[in-house]
């Protein structure tokens, strides 16, 4: 019994868990996977659209490679509703992850789970309402993009 209670405590604390995919370590977000990341907040998908990101719809899930220039998402439009496409955010790094492969780069990890950043468990809030500035800054603040 002392050795089955020792090796579950060897299992919990030295072996990660198969569901932590969030990102960790040090992430440099390329001009194109940076203006992805706005896409995914937006969900319009248009590079050139400014000021304040007002969407109808819902971010599910984004994911990036450490090296920050693969990256990949999902939104969820309005007319679909809240119940649109659980576990999202997984979806998003294996597709990421496919073809960060299919480049030659390393795997993807999830950055942002809806409007929450979760890469090394920052849990910063993105408000409905934000603009472009707003969003740089908080990237600028954490050194994920220049």
């Amino acid at each position: 019994m002392k050795v089955l209670i020792k090796l579950l405590l060897f299992l919990f604390l030295f072996i990660p868990s198969a569901n932590s995919k969030d990102g960790f370590g040090e992430v440099k977000f390329t001009y194109t996977s940076f203006q992805n990341f706005l896409s995914y907040l937006r969900g319009d998908g248009d590079p050139n659209a400014g000021g304040v990101m007002q969407t109808s719809g819902m971010p599910l899930g984004f994911a990036i490679n450490e090296k920050g220039n693969v990256s990949w998402y999902f939104y969820c439009p309005k007319k679909y509703g809240d119940n649109c496409m659980p576990g999202a955010h997984i979806e998003a790094q294996n597709a990421c992850t496919q073809e960060a492969k299919k480049r030659g780069e390393d795997r993807c990890y999830v950055f942002a789970r809806k409007r929450v950043i979760v890469w090394d468990s920052a849990n910063v809030k993105i408000p409905r309402k934000v603009t472009v500035e707003q969003v740089k800054k908080i990237f600028k603040e954490n050194g994920w993009y220049q």
